[in-house]
């Protein structure tokens, strides 16, 4: 059943995901005409929340804001509206999707958490697992692997070490055959 639910319903909510995230390329910088300053930080409107940052507003966080490494092209304008668009619209594109139901869970909320594979993936720890995890009717899945065939991710970006984490994970689909393991 978990494998049927991640291939019917979470992996093609990935790539509705990718759709929504390209999108993102023409109705960000009409968004950015509307920003608004909420608490001190510029958000887009709500209409496009799935566009804009949550945590950090249109203008990033405070690495983007100050290192070229970060944000290569406009580090030298951080406030203007080409840092604001390569940040909502390329390097973080739609992460508003992190706080919509459909796309996002909370770990912290589910009846379980429970993986196939490998406990723990990341960039200095190469392997396979496929994640899920059960909130009242919905199940959550997530495919990761990292290894010799570049990294995939595909689902909910579920963490089987951590699964009381109350931080909110989202739904991805990240095909990268190029990506090397970090030694």
């Amino acid at each position: 059943m978990k494998y049927l639910w991640w291939l019917f319903i979470d992996v093609p909510l990935s790539l509705l995901r990718v759709v929504i995230a390209l999108i993102g390329v023409i109705v960000v910088p009409v968004a950015l005409l509307f920003k608004t300053k909420v608490d001190g930080v510029y958000h887009l409107p709500r209409l496009f929340a799935w566009w804009d940052n949550p945590d950090y507003g249109i203008y990033g966080n405070h690495s983007y804001r100050t290192s070229k490494a970060y944000n290569p092209l406009f580090y030298k304008n951080p406030y203007g509206f080409g840092s604001a668009f390569y940040w909502l619209a390329i390097r973080n594109p739609a992460n508003g999707l992190t706080q919509s139901k459909l796309f996002s869970v909370s770990q912290s909320d589910c009846d379980y958490v429970k993986y196939i594979g490998d406990v723990y993936v990341d960039n200095y720890a190469p392997g396979w697992q496929f994640v899920y995890a059960r909130k009242g009717w919905r199940l959550y899945t997530g495919f990761y692997y990292l290894g010799k065939f570049g990294e995939w991710r595909i689902g909910f970006k579920l963490l089987p070490k951590e699964p009381n984490r109350k931080r909110r994970v989202g739904n991805t689909f990240i095909p990268n055959p190029f990506k090397g393991i970090n030694k």
